[in-house]
Protein backbone atom coordinates (compact mmCIF):
# COMPACT_ATOMS: atom_id res chain seq x y z
CA UNK A 1 0.00 0.00 0.00
CA UNK A 2 2.97 2.70 0.99
CA UNK A 3 4.47 1.75 -2.31
CA UNK A 4 1.18 2.49 -4.56
CA UNK A 5 0.62 5.77 -2.75
CA UNK A 6 3.90 6.75 -3.23
CA UNK A 7 4.03 6.23 -6.83
CA UNK A 8 0.52 8.02 -7.31
CA UNK A 9 2.15 10.90 -5.72
CA UNK A 10 4.90 10.62 -8.16
CA UNK A 11 2.54 10.20 -10.90
CA UNK A 12 0.64 13.39 -9.63
CA UNK A 13 4.35 15.26 -9.69
CA UNK A 14 4.80 14.21 -13.69
CA UNK A 15 1.57 15.22 -14.31
CA UNK A 16 1.97 18.11 -13.32
CA UNK A 17 5.30 18.84 -15.85
CA UNK A 18 3.60 17.12 -18.37
CA UNK A 19 0.37 17.08 -20.79
CA UNK A 20 -1.69 14.25 -21.00
CA UNK A 21 -3.64 13.47 -23.94
CA UNK A 22 -6.18 10.21 -24.65
CA UNK A 23 -3.61 7.67 -24.66
CA UNK A 24 -2.42 5.22 -21.89
CA UNK A 25 0.96 7.33 -20.67
CA UNK A 26 3.76 5.39 -19.80
CA UNK A 27 5.86 7.48 -17.14
CA UNK A 28 5.47 4.33 -14.24
CA UNK A 29 8.44 2.60 -16.83
CA UNK A 30 10.94 4.94 -16.27
CA UNK A 31 9.97 4.80 -12.41
CA UNK A 32 9.54 1.22 -11.45
CA UNK A 33 10.87 -2.27 -12.24
CA UNK A 34 9.30 -4.29 -15.55
CA UNK A 35 7.37 -6.54 -12.57
CA UNK A 36 5.53 -3.36 -11.27
CA UNK A 37 5.19 -0.78 -14.43
CA UNK A 38 2.85 2.15 -13.73
CA UNK A 39 0.47 3.61 -15.92
CA UNK A 40 -1.60 6.93 -16.33
CA UNK A 41 -4.33 7.65 -18.73
CA UNK A 42 -6.84 10.35 -19.20
CA UNK A 43 -11.01 10.20 -20.08
CA UNK A 44 -13.10 13.24 -20.56
CA UNK A 45 -16.56 13.01 -20.22
CA UNK A 46 -19.76 15.22 -21.40
CA UNK A 47 -21.34 17.20 -18.16
CA UNK A 48 -24.99 18.07 -18.31
CA UNK A 49 -26.11 21.33 -16.86
CA UNK A 50 -29.27 23.02 -16.30
CA UNK A 51 -30.66 25.81 -14.48
CA UNK A 52 -33.06 25.27 -11.00
CA UNK A 53 -35.07 27.02 -8.68
CA UNK A 54 -33.49 28.03 -5.69
CA UNK A 55 -37.15 28.30 -3.82
CA UNK A 56 -35.42 29.78 -0.65
CA UNK A 57 -32.43 29.32 1.61
CA UNK A 58 -31.93 29.41 5.16
CA UNK A 59 -30.69 32.49 6.23
CA UNK A 60 -28.52 33.57 9.43
CA UNK A 61 -27.25 36.27 11.77
CA UNK A 62 -24.17 36.69 10.34
CA UNK A 63 -25.40 39.99 7.66
CA UNK A 64 -28.66 41.73 6.85
CA UNK A 65 -29.53 43.70 3.41
CA UNK A 66 -31.98 46.40 2.84
CA UNK A 67 -33.95 47.55 -0.46
CA UNK A 68 -35.45 47.08 -3.79
CA UNK A 69 -33.28 46.46 -7.19
CA UNK A 70 -34.33 45.97 -10.16
CA UNK A 71 -32.30 42.69 -12.31
CA UNK A 72 -32.29 43.05 -15.73
CA UNK A 73 -32.30 39.45 -16.87
CA UNK A 74 -35.38 38.86 -15.40
CA UNK A 75 -36.66 42.43 -15.89
CA UNK A 76 -38.49 42.06 -12.28
CA UNK A 77 -37.09 43.00 -8.70
CA UNK A 78 -35.46 41.74 -5.84
CA UNK A 79 -36.62 43.02 -2.44
CA UNK A 80 -34.50 42.37 1.39
CA UNK A 81 -36.25 43.29 4.03
CA UNK A 82 -35.02 42.16 7.63
CA UNK A 83 -35.94 41.61 10.90
CA UNK A 84 -33.42 41.66 14.16
CA UNK A 85 -33.47 41.80 17.79
CA UNK A 86 -31.01 43.74 20.54
CA UNK A 87 -28.06 42.59 21.96
CA UNK A 88 -27.85 43.53 25.72
CA UNK A 89 -25.05 42.71 27.38
CA UNK A 90 -24.87 41.42 30.99
CA UNK A 91 -23.12 44.56 32.15
CA UNK A 92 -25.53 46.91 30.70
CA UNK A 93 -26.35 49.52 33.38
CA UNK A 94 -28.23 53.03 33.92
CA UNK A 95 -26.84 55.95 36.15
CA UNK A 96 -28.82 55.87 39.18
CA UNK A 97 -32.09 57.64 38.85
CA UNK A 98 -31.18 60.94 41.06
CA UNK A 99 -28.38 61.78 38.70
CA UNK A 100 -30.63 61.90 35.07
CA UNK A 101 -32.04 65.65 34.65
CA UNK A 102 -34.65 64.74 31.91
CA UNK A 103 -38.14 64.52 33.22
CA UNK A 104 -41.77 63.20 31.88
CA UNK A 105 -44.39 63.08 34.16
CA UNK A 106 -41.93 63.51 37.87
CA UNK A 107 -40.09 60.35 36.12
CA UNK A 108 -36.61 59.34 34.48
CA UNK A 109 -37.46 60.13 30.60
CA UNK A 110 -35.46 60.27 27.38
CA UNK A 111 -34.78 63.79 25.43
CA UNK A 112 -35.11 61.39 22.22
CA UNK A 113 -34.69 58.12 20.55
CA UNK A 114 -33.45 56.79 17.19
CA UNK A 115 -33.26 52.99 15.54
CA UNK A 116 -29.82 53.43 13.53
CA UNK A 117 -28.93 51.03 10.62
CA UNK A 118 -25.56 51.18 9.42
CA UNK A 119 -24.36 50.17 6.12
CA UNK A 120 -20.50 50.49 3.85
CA UNK A 121 -21.47 52.92 1.06
CA UNK A 122 -18.57 51.62 -0.81
CA UNK A 123 -20.68 48.36 -1.34
CA UNK A 124 -23.85 50.00 -1.69
CA UNK A 125 -25.85 50.52 -4.90
CA UNK A 126 -27.33 53.73 -6.30
CA UNK A 127 -26.56 56.04 -3.22
CA UNK A 128 -28.13 58.77 -4.61
CA UNK A 129 -32.30 57.19 -4.89
CA UNK A 130 -34.61 57.75 -2.28
CA UNK A 131 -36.08 55.12 -0.83
CA UNK A 132 -38.62 55.06 2.11
CA UNK A 133 -38.55 52.24 4.59
CA UNK A 134 -40.62 51.37 7.82
CA UNK A 135 -40.06 50.14 10.80
CA UNK A 136 -42.49 48.10 12.18
CA UNK A 137 -42.46 46.72 16.50
CA UNK A 138 -42.65 43.12 16.95
CA UNK A 139 -45.23 41.70 18.65
CA UNK A 140 -43.46 38.90 19.98
CA UNK A 141 -39.42 37.90 19.34
CA UNK A 142 -38.24 35.13 17.21
CA UNK A 143 -38.22 31.70 17.92
CA UNK A 144 -34.26 30.81 19.12
CA UNK A 145 -34.81 27.19 18.17
CA UNK A 146 -36.34 27.97 14.64
CA UNK A 147 -34.43 28.20 11.80
CA UNK A 148 -35.55 31.11 9.67
CA UNK A 149 -35.99 30.65 5.60
CA UNK A 150 -35.43 33.68 3.34
CA UNK A 151 -39.20 33.64 2.62
CA UNK A 152 -40.71 33.91 6.32
CA UNK A 153 -43.29 36.75 6.54
CA UNK A 154 -43.77 38.16 9.76
CA UNK A 155 -46.72 40.03 8.47
CA UNK A 156 -48.13 37.12 7.35
CA UNK A 157 -47.15 35.32 10.66
CA UNK A 158 -48.37 37.86 12.81
CA UNK A 159 -44.98 38.62 14.28
CA UNK A 160 -46.20 42.87 13.88
CA UNK A 161 -47.77 44.70 16.82
CA UNK A 162 -50.93 45.71 15.11
CA UNK A 163 -50.96 48.52 17.67
CA UNK A 164 -46.91 49.38 17.98
CA UNK A 165 -44.50 51.74 16.29
CA UNK A 166 -44.68 52.43 12.78
CA UNK A 167 -42.12 55.07 12.06
CA UNK A 168 -41.28 55.64 7.99
CA UNK A 169 -38.41 57.25 6.97
CA UNK A 170 -37.09 58.67 3.65
CA UNK A 171 -33.47 58.92 2.48
CA UNK A 172 -30.73 58.51 0.69
CA UNK A 173 -27.68 55.81 0.90
CA UNK A 174 -25.52 59.77 0.40
CA UNK A 175 -26.29 62.04 2.99
CA UNK A 176 -27.30 64.89 0.82
CA UNK A 177 -27.01 66.79 3.73
CA UNK A 178 -23.17 66.42 4.48
CA UNK A 179 -20.91 67.44 1.23
CA UNK A 180 -19.13 64.71 -0.44
CA UNK A 181 -15.88 65.64 1.13
CA UNK A 182 -17.41 65.31 4.59
CA UNK A 183 -18.51 61.80 3.70
CA UNK A 184 -15.85 60.69 2.74
CA UNK A 185 -12.76 62.34 4.33
CA UNK A 186 -13.87 62.58 7.79
CA UNK A 187 -12.87 59.71 10.60
CA UNK A 188 -16.10 59.82 13.01
CA UNK A 189 -18.67 59.77 10.01
CA UNK A 190 -20.54 56.77 9.99
CA UNK A 191 -23.07 56.26 6.76
CA UNK A 192 -26.38 55.61 8.46
CA UNK A 193 -30.25 55.49 8.70
CA UNK A 194 -31.77 57.18 11.64
CA UNK A 195 -35.36 56.34 12.25
CA UNK A 196 -36.70 58.27 14.78
CA UNK A 197 -38.77 57.14 17.92
CA UNK A 198 -39.87 60.56 19.35
CA UNK A 199 -43.68 60.28 19.31
CA UNK A 200 -45.40 58.88 22.39
CA UNK A 201 -45.00 55.32 22.76
CA UNK A 202 -47.82 53.35 24.44
CA UNK A 203 -46.77 49.88 25.81
CA UNK A 204 -49.19 46.38 25.70
CA UNK A 205 -50.23 47.66 28.91
CA UNK A 206 -51.94 50.59 28.07
CA UNK A 207 -49.40 52.57 29.65
CA UNK A 208 -48.07 55.74 27.49
CA UNK A 209 -45.28 57.54 27.34
CA UNK A 210 -42.76 60.70 25.13
CA UNK A 211 -40.91 58.64 23.03
CA UNK A 212 -39.95 55.00 23.19
CA UNK A 213 -36.48 55.99 24.68
CA UNK A 214 -38.71 56.71 28.03
CA UNK A 215 -40.37 53.67 27.88
CA UNK A 216 -37.42 51.75 27.90
CA UNK A 217 -35.56 53.93 30.84
CA UNK A 218 -38.47 53.57 32.86
CA UNK A 219 -38.73 49.65 32.50
CA UNK A 220 -35.30 49.67 33.66
CA UNK A 221 -36.11 51.41 36.99
CA UNK A 222 -38.87 49.44 37.60
CA UNK A 223 -38.23 45.99 36.31
CA UNK A 224 -34.70 45.14 36.43
CA UNK A 225 -34.73 41.68 36.28
CA UNK A 226 -35.89 42.17 32.63
CA UNK A 227 -32.22 43.53 32.08
CA UNK A 228 -30.28 40.50 32.99
CA UNK A 229 -29.08 39.77 29.44
CA UNK A 230 -30.56 39.93 25.87
CA UNK A 231 -33.03 36.83 26.44
CA UNK A 232 -35.40 38.62 29.20
CA UNK A 233 -34.43 41.94 27.43
CA UNK A 234 -36.45 40.82 24.17
CA UNK A 235 -38.71 38.71 25.64
CA UNK A 236 -40.25 41.66 28.16
CA UNK A 237 -39.29 44.81 26.67
CA UNK A 238 -38.06 44.91 22.92
CA UNK A 239 -39.12 41.66 21.34
CA UNK A 240 -37.48 43.84 18.19
CA UNK A 241 -38.43 45.30 14.61
CA UNK A 242 -38.87 44.35 11.29
CA UNK A 243 -37.64 46.84 8.39
CA UNK A 244 -39.66 46.91 5.21
CA UNK A 245 -39.40 48.49 1.69
CA UNK A 246 -42.30 51.22 1.52
CA UNK A 247 -41.45 52.90 -1.59
CA UNK A 248 -38.37 53.41 -3.88
CA UNK A 249 -35.87 51.54 -5.94
CA UNK A 250 -32.33 51.39 -6.59
CA UNK A 251 -31.17 51.15 -3.31
CA UNK A 252 -29.95 47.37 -1.93
CA UNK A 253 -27.00 47.67 0.93
CA UNK A 254 -25.63 45.13 3.70
CA UNK A 255 -26.85 46.59 7.05
CA UNK A 256 -23.25 45.83 8.99
CA UNK A 257 -24.75 47.13 12.88
CA UNK A 258 -28.18 48.40 13.99
CA UNK A 259 -28.90 49.88 17.36
CA UNK A 260 -31.37 51.66 19.66
CA UNK A 261 -30.25 54.77 20.80
CA UNK A 262 -31.60 56.78 23.38
CA UNK A 263 -30.51 60.42 25.04
CA UNK A 264 -30.85 61.97 28.18
CA UNK A 265 -29.55 64.72 30.72
CA UNK A 266 -27.56 63.78 33.91
CA UNK A 267 -25.46 65.70 36.32
CA UNK A 268 -22.13 66.03 36.24
CA UNK A 269 -19.15 66.07 38.69
CA UNK A 270 -19.55 70.09 38.53
CA UNK A 271 -21.95 71.55 40.42
CA UNK A 272 -25.15 72.36 38.84
CA UNK A 273 -23.94 71.01 35.44
CA UNK A 274 -24.98 68.53 33.53
CA UNK A 275 -24.40 66.58 30.20
CA UNK A 276 -26.09 64.38 26.92
CA UNK A 277 -25.61 61.15 27.43
CA UNK A 278 -26.48 58.39 25.03
CA UNK A 279 -27.07 54.53 25.27
CA UNK A 280 -27.02 52.40 22.47
CA UNK A 281 -28.51 48.69 22.79
CA UNK A 282 -26.43 46.99 19.65
CA UNK A 283 -27.98 44.53 16.69
CA UNK A 284 -25.55 41.77 16.33
CA UNK A 285 -25.12 38.31 14.33
CA UNK A 286 -25.42 37.00 18.58
CA UNK A 287 -29.31 37.67 18.64
CA UNK A 288 -31.68 36.56 16.02
CA UNK A 289 -31.74 38.48 12.86
CA UNK A 290 -33.29 37.39 9.03
CA UNK A 291 -33.81 38.75 5.64
CA UNK A 292 -36.68 38.00 3.98
CA UNK A 293 -36.24 38.15 -0.32
CA UNK A 294 -38.72 38.48 -2.51
CA UNK A 295 -38.57 37.99 -6.22
CA UNK A 296 -40.61 37.21 -8.93
CA UNK A 297 -41.17 33.83 -9.34
CA UNK A 298 -42.46 33.42 -12.41
CA UNK A 299 -39.71 35.65 -14.34
CA UNK A 300 -37.11 33.01 -12.49
CA UNK A 301 -39.18 30.21 -14.02
CA UNK A 302 -38.86 31.95 -17.65
CA UNK A 303 -35.01 32.52 -17.19
CA UNK A 304 -34.50 28.89 -15.85
CA UNK A 305 -36.12 27.61 -18.96
CA UNK A 306 -33.55 29.04 -21.28
CA UNK A 307 -31.49 26.01 -21.99
CA UNK A 308 -28.63 27.93 -24.09
CA UNK A 309 -26.85 28.39 -21.12
CA UNK A 310 -27.26 28.23 -17.29
CA UNK A 311 -27.73 31.16 -14.40
CA UNK A 312 -26.10 31.29 -11.03
CA UNK A 313 -28.67 34.00 -9.16
CA UNK A 314 -28.78 35.81 -5.17
CA UNK A 315 -30.60 36.36 -3.30
CA UNK A 316 -32.65 33.04 -3.61
CA UNK A 317 -32.42 32.74 -7.46
CA UNK A 318 -31.33 30.13 -9.32
CA UNK A 319 -29.12 27.70 -9.07
CA UNK A 320 -26.85 25.38 -11.71
CA UNK A 321 -27.55 22.22 -11.69
CA UNK A 322 -24.61 19.48 -12.80
CA UNK A 323 -25.32 15.72 -13.60
CA UNK A 324 -22.07 14.20 -12.88
CA UNK A 325 -21.21 10.78 -15.81
CA UNK A 326 -20.51 9.13 -12.66
CA UNK A 327 -21.42 5.50 -14.38
CA UNK A 328 -19.31 6.45 -17.85
CA UNK A 329 -16.49 7.36 -15.22
CA UNK A 330 -16.05 3.98 -14.24
CA UNK A 331 -17.11 1.82 -17.28
CA UNK A 332 -13.76 0.26 -18.03
CA UNK A 333 -11.71 1.35 -15.45
CA UNK A 334 -13.15 -1.42 -12.30
CA UNK A 335 -9.40 -1.94 -11.97
CA UNK A 336 -8.02 1.64 -12.18
CA UNK A 337 -7.76 4.64 -9.76
CA UNK A 338 -8.89 7.86 -10.16
CA UNK A 339 -6.34 9.99 -9.50
CA UNK A 340 -7.39 13.23 -10.05
CA UNK A 341 -10.53 14.28 -11.72
CA UNK A 342 -11.61 18.10 -12.77
CA UNK A 343 -14.19 20.28 -14.24
CA UNK A 344 -14.43 23.89 -15.07
CA UNK A 345 -17.23 26.22 -15.66
CA UNK A 346 -16.85 29.21 -17.69
CA UNK A 347 -18.79 32.40 -17.52
CA UNK A 348 -20.93 33.78 -20.30
CA UNK A 349 -19.45 37.69 -20.48
CA UNK A 350 -22.82 39.16 -20.20
CA UNK A 351 -23.20 42.85 -21.82
CA UNK A 352 -26.48 43.92 -20.59
CA UNK A 353 -27.22 46.36 -17.94
CA UNK A 354 -27.30 44.56 -14.88
CA UNK A 355 -25.28 47.07 -12.87
CA UNK A 356 -26.90 46.43 -9.83
CA UNK A 357 -25.44 42.62 -9.68
CA UNK A 358 -21.71 41.75 -9.12
CA UNK A 359 -20.42 38.64 -10.31
CA UNK A 360 -20.33 36.02 -7.84
CA UNK A 361 -17.09 35.57 -5.82
CA UNK A 362 -17.51 32.24 -4.50
CA UNK A 363 -19.17 28.74 -5.18
CA UNK A 364 -20.39 25.52 -3.49
CA UNK A 365 -20.75 22.11 -5.11
CA UNK A 366 -22.72 20.35 -2.86
CA UNK A 367 -25.41 17.19 -3.53
CA UNK A 368 -28.34 18.17 -4.24
CA UNK A 369 -30.18 16.26 -2.14
CA UNK A 370 -27.76 17.39 0.88
CA UNK A 371 -28.32 21.21 0.20
CA UNK A 372 -30.32 21.87 3.11
CA UNK A 373 -28.80 19.54 5.70
CA UNK A 374 -25.59 21.14 5.03
CA UNK A 375 -26.28 24.62 5.27
CA UNK A 376 -28.69 23.81 8.52
CA UNK A 377 -26.06 21.65 9.87
CA UNK A 378 -23.19 24.71 9.36
CA UNK A 379 -21.12 22.05 8.29
CA UNK A 380 -17.84 23.15 5.96
CA UNK A 381 -16.49 21.93 2.33
CA UNK A 382 -14.74 18.68 3.06
CA UNK A 383 -13.62 18.05 -0.28
CA UNK A 384 -15.01 14.56 -0.01
CA UNK A 385 -19.01 15.48 -0.94
CA UNK A 386 -19.00 19.19 -0.72
CA UNK A 387 -16.35 21.79 -2.36
CA UNK A 388 -15.55 25.35 -2.59
CA UNK A 389 -14.30 27.62 -5.54
CA UNK A 390 -13.88 31.20 -6.31
CA UNK A 391 -13.63 32.83 -9.43
CA UNK A 392 -10.36 32.82 -11.44
CA UNK A 393 -10.63 36.28 -12.94
CA UNK A 394 -7.76 35.23 -15.59
CA UNK A 395 -10.01 32.66 -17.04
CA UNK A 396 -13.13 33.98 -16.55
CA UNK A 397 -14.10 30.06 -14.97
CA UNK A 398 -14.95 28.52 -11.41
CA UNK A 399 -13.05 25.36 -11.86
CA UNK A 400 -12.91 22.33 -9.29
CA UNK A 401 -9.86 20.86 -9.63
CA UNK A 402 -10.32 17.50 -7.68
CA UNK A 403 -13.73 15.69 -7.19
CA UNK A 404 -12.39 12.63 -7.88
CA UNK A 405 -13.68 10.98 -4.02
CA UNK A 406 -17.34 12.41 -4.95
CA UNK A 407 -17.24 10.50 -7.84
CA UNK A 408 -16.09 7.75 -5.91
CA UNK A 409 -18.37 8.06 -3.13
CA UNK A 410 -21.37 8.63 -5.48
CA UNK A 411 -20.63 5.37 -7.09
CA UNK A 412 -20.23 3.25 -4.01
CA UNK A 413 -23.56 4.91 -2.64
CA UNK A 414 -25.32 3.49 -5.89
CA UNK A 415 -23.32 -0.27 -5.37
CA UNK A 416 -24.67 -0.09 -1.96
CA UNK A 417 -28.03 0.77 -3.07
CA UNK A 418 -28.63 -1.45 -5.77
CA UNK A 419 -27.71 -4.70 -3.45
CA UNK A 420 -30.63 -4.04 -1.38
CA UNK A 421 -32.91 -2.55 -4.16
CA UNK A 422 -33.19 -3.04 -7.74
CA UNK A 423 -35.15 0.13 -8.35
CA UNK A 424 -32.47 2.28 -6.06
CA UNK A 425 -31.88 4.53 -8.70
CA UNK A 426 -35.38 5.11 -9.78
CA UNK A 427 -36.43 5.84 -6.00
CA UNK A 428 -33.38 8.09 -6.31
CA UNK A 429 -33.42 10.56 -9.37
CA UNK A 430 -30.61 12.83 -7.81
CA UNK A 431 -28.01 10.05 -7.07
CA UNK A 432 -25.42 11.78 -9.18
CA UNK A 433 -26.63 15.02 -9.06
CA UNK A 434 -24.64 18.40 -7.25
CA UNK A 435 -26.18 22.14 -7.52
CA UNK A 436 -23.46 24.97 -7.93
CA UNK A 437 -24.60 27.56 -4.98
CA UNK A 438 -23.31 31.21 -4.91
CA UNK A 439 -22.27 31.59 -1.03
CA UNK A 440 -20.94 33.90 1.13
CA UNK A 441 -17.86 33.14 3.35
CA UNK A 442 -17.77 34.16 6.75
CA UNK A 443 -14.68 34.88 8.04
CA UNK A 444 -13.72 34.46 12.27
CA UNK A 445 -10.65 36.54 13.68
CA UNK A 446 -9.44 34.93 16.88
CA UNK A 447 -5.92 35.70 18.84
CA UNK A 448 -4.73 37.50 15.54
CA UNK A 449 -5.63 34.51 13.17
CA UNK A 450 -8.29 34.74 10.74
CA UNK A 451 -9.95 31.48 9.56
CA UNK A 452 -12.91 30.16 7.56
CA UNK A 453 -15.98 29.81 9.90
CA UNK A 454 -18.66 29.02 8.13
CA UNK A 455 -20.10 29.19 4.30
CA UNK A 456 -23.77 30.85 4.28
CA UNK A 457 -25.88 31.49 1.37
CA UNK A 458 -24.89 35.06 -0.71
CA UNK A 459 -27.85 37.55 -0.19
CA UNK A 460 -25.72 40.19 -1.67
CA UNK A 461 -26.80 41.01 -5.53
CA UNK A 462 -25.13 38.48 -7.51
CA UNK A 463 -25.64 36.75 -11.23
CA UNK A 464 -23.81 35.16 -13.92
CA UNK A 465 -24.70 32.89 -16.91
CA UNK A 466 -22.71 29.97 -17.30
CA UNK A 467 -21.68 28.20 -20.74
CA UNK A 468 -24.07 24.97 -20.65
CA UNK A 469 -27.92 23.61 -20.81
CA UNK A 470 -29.12 21.43 -23.06
CA UNK A 471 -29.10 23.36 -26.44
CA UNK A 472 -26.04 24.52 -25.75
CA UNK A 473 -23.77 23.04 -28.79
CA UNK A 474 -20.56 21.13 -29.19
CA UNK A 475 -21.21 19.63 -25.30
CA UNK A 476 -19.29 22.46 -23.88
CA UNK A 477 -18.92 21.11 -20.52
CA UNK A 478 -16.22 18.27 -19.99
CA UNK A 479 -15.05 16.43 -16.68
CA UNK A 480 -11.59 15.48 -16.93
CA UNK A 481 -10.18 12.36 -15.28
CA UNK A 482 -6.77 11.21 -14.98
CA UNK A 483 -6.63 7.45 -13.97
CA UNK A 484 -3.59 5.26 -12.63
CA UNK A 485 -2.95 1.61 -13.68
CA UNK A 486 -0.57 -0.85 -11.87
CA UNK A 487 0.37 -3.47 -14.95
CA UNK A 488 0.77 -6.78 -13.47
Amino acid sequence: MMKRNLLAGMAVAMMALSACNDETIDIGNTLTGETDKFSVSKGEFKVTTRSVMADSVLLRSSYCYLGKAKDADTRSYVTSEFMTQFNLLESFSLPSPDDIVTRHDGMVAADSCQLELFYDLATSTDTLSAMKIRASELEVPMEENRRYYSNFDPVAEGLIRTDGIQADKVFTLADQTLSAAKRSSSSDYLSSIKVKLNKPYTDKNGKSYNNYGTYIMQQYYQHPEYFKNSYTFNHNVCPGFFFSVVDGEGVYTEISEMSIRFYFQRKTSKADSTSTYAVALAGTEEILQTTKITNDKEKLKQLAADNTCTYIKAPAGLYTEVTLPVDDVFRGHENDSVLTAFVDFVRINDMSDNKSFSVPSNLMMVPKDSLTSFFETQKLPDSKMTYSTSLTKSTNDYSFTNISQLLHRLANIKQAGLKSDPDWVAHHPNWNKVLLVPVQVIMTTTSSTTAVSSYEHCVSLASTKLVGGSESPDDPIKLTVVYANFNK
